[in-house]
């Protein structure tokens, strides 16, 4: 079939239709030519995307290979809401250093019986392929989830264990602590009474 014996088609173009861009989305220039925005695993808080996150428990676990260590922190924002982040890895991979809503992972976990790193890929789209088991292996870690008795490749969720209950467990170590730097600056020690 030739060009000129081609049936004619008229196209209509619809001018209303508007590009579909997430207007939560975080723009990163790439380079100087090109800028695209940056997929988020939690949208922020519209009114507050500025305010910080204070860090209750910084804590370290091996990969599910056991090949590395992974740095992780986790916080609370302004509206009582704990996060999760990676800060880091002794190993190779690279990973998403985002903050994920617990109650996003807690969501993801509660009742299932068979997850793997590819349930918990969902939580950071277009991001490192590293960054699902790296929070599974976080997850684990914490006590959350734990390898399924029916197959060592699948893990399942402890009920009896929720971020909450990590989260208090780390304020009231960190209320410790400065209970005792206190003491210690303040040099208030009892002491006996020398006669």
């Amino acid at each position: 079939m030739s060009i000129k014996n081609a049936p004619e088609t008229t196209a209509v173009i619809d001018t209303d239709i508007k590009p579909n861009v997430d207007d939560n989305a975080v723009m990163t220039p790439t380079n100087e030519a090109e800028v695209l925005p940056e997929t988020t695993a939690v949208p922020p808080h519209p009114e507050d995307t500025d305010k910080p996150i204070r860090v209750l428990k910084e804590g370290s676990c091996p990969s599910l290979t056991g090949r590395s260590t992974l740095g992780y922190e986790l916080g609370l924002d302004d509206h009582s809401e704990l996060y999760l982040r990676l800060v880091s890895n002794t190993g190779s991979g690279f990973f998403s250093k985002e903050w994920v809503a617990c109650s996003v992972i807690e969501q993801l976990i509660s009742g299932a019986s068979e997850l793997t790193s590819t349930s918990f890929k969902a939580l950071f789209p277009h991001k490192s392929v590293n960054t699902g088991g790296f929070v599974m292996a976080v997850v684990k870690a914490l006590g959350l989830i734990q390898t399924n008795v029916g197959n060592s490749r699948w893990h399942q969720h402890v009920t009896e264990v929720t971020f909450e209950q990590i989260a208090i467990e780390a304020m009231v170590q960190e209320e410790k602590a400065q209970q005792i730097s206190v003491s210690k600056a303040t040099g208030k020690r009892k002491h006996k009474d020398v006669e």
